[in-house]
């Protein structure tokens, strides 16, 4: 049995092959193995301090969960946590150095019902008078 192919006559479909194989090889190394991606996972939320996103366990939502949305660039988690994300805390902070890092708290006027309200009021400092609380606790100056 002989083989001739004619490349003139198939010229389209080689350049579709190669065409695939270098794009399907530029990704792999782009997101195998430079791992350049965005991720985004549930951080976690203290609905006592933050207003959080509320999630459910089950079906039913007997069980309530609280939650952040965290997008961080791939490179910065792995260099961080490791493989294991879900049990590493700076996985949930974004520091100076992250290239791409944000974190989301629920916001009852955009994300509706499904937010938590913090129990605890945040500190206005402006109000606090500086002198009171030096002469206050016997600080000098």
């Amino acid at each position: 049995m002989v083989f001739n192919i004619n490349f003139r006559e198939y010229f389209f479909y080689y350049l579709l092959l190669t065409f695939f194989l270098i794009t399907g090889g530029f990704s792999y190394f782009r997101f195998v193995i430079q791992n350049d991606y965005v991720v985004s996972y549930e951080g976690e939320c203290d609905p006592a301090v933050e207003s959080c996103f509320v999630g459910c366990e089950d079906d039913g939502c007997t069980e309530e969960y609280f939650y952040s949305k965290v997008q961080k660039y791939a490179p910065d988690v792995i260099r961080e946590c490791g493989g294991y994300v879900t049990d590493c805390p700076e996985a949930n902070i974004c520091f100076p150095i992250d290239q791409e890092c944000s974190i989301t708290y629920c916001d009852p006027e955009t994300d509706g019902s499904d937010c938590s309200e913090p129990i605890i009021e945040p500190v206005n400092n402006s109000s606090i008078d500086i002198e009171t609380l030096l002469d206050k606790d016997n600080i000098e100056q």
